[in-house]
């Protein structure tokens, strides 16, 4: 179980707290907990928001990851620090596991925190920043590195021979029915198209809850097409995918997301 208390709440569509995840602490007017979609906080992660924090779409927190928005225990009378300030991280951004955040740190979009780090400050977006405190050791164009068309197609195909081989250790199969692969598990049944490359759909053949695998971006026409059909897709060309799905297409998703690829729901 999870506690989470402060006085405002934003959590975003497909953003997940796993177990024994604790928000909350001393609170303010202004206090805010903004959680992005597709997020998500692991296991026994501590965030403090008596100042906000916000954590953008696509953004992973790692376990044990402390997030702190006030720093206080000493008099301040006496001279010591009082520090009350927010907490923004962007969009796309990774925190492993055991990362400190202080109070007043703004992380960009695209960034990745190394592991036991302490940030405070503001690390710029496109970064890989490690150490205590954390340093940018690599940023772009070197970070993240850029992939071919080729390395891209080979990756794909690297995820969906994993994600057949885990359809049949779960007691499915899986079959070549051209233009489909049809997956069968405890009786039930679902079909995909996997469009390589810029290859169109087989629009004749596809019917109600067919589900379509695009490695390039489908154009808007054809989305319009799937959805008059009740058809779902997963587009990791534009990094979309239809609102709902069957459970072959979720499934699915879910597999993506074990290579960091999370895709946002059709509006």
């Amino acid at each position: 179980m999870s506690y989470v208390s402060c006085e405002t709440i934003q959590i975003g569509e497909d953003a997940k707290i796993r177990e024994q995840v604790y928000v909350g602490g001393p609170q303010l007017p202004e206090s805010r907990f903004e959680l992005g979609s597709r997020t998500i906080i692991l296991q026994l992660a501590f965030l403090n928001p008596t100042k906000p924090i916000v954590i953008g779409d696509d953004t992973g927190i790692g376990g044990h990851c402390l997030i702190f928005t006030h720093g206080v225990w000493l008099n301040a009378l006496d001279g010591y620090p009082v520090n009350y300030e927010p907490v923004t991280l962007g969009k796309s951004v990774w925190l492993p596991w055991r990362v400190f955040v202080m109070p007043g740190t703004t992380i960009g979009d695209g960034t990745v925190i190394g592991a036991n780090s302490l940030v405070s400050g503001n690390i710029p977006p496109g970064s890989l920043a490690v150490g205590s405190p954390a340093k940018v050791i690599r940023s772009a164009p070197d970070f993240p590195r850029v992939l071919s068309d080729e390395q891209r197609a080979a990756l794909v195909t690297q995820l969906m021979k994993e994600f057949d081989e885990f359809v049949r250790y779960h007691g499915g199969t899986v079959a070549e029915e051209p233009p489909f692969r049809v997956y069968r598990v405890g009786g039930k049944s679902g079909r995909l198209v996997w469009l390589r490359g810029t290859a169109p759909p087989p629009d004749n053949a596809l019917r109600r809850g067919d589900c379509v695998l695009s490695e390039s971006a489908l154009p808007e026409k054809v989305r319009e097409g799937f959805r008059a059909r009740d058809v779902h897709w997963l587009d990791l060309g534009s990094k979309t995918r239809s609102q709902g799905g069957t459970p072959l297409t979720e499934e699915l998703a879910l597999y993506l997301g074990r290579y960091g690829i999370r895709l946002a729901r059709d509006a």
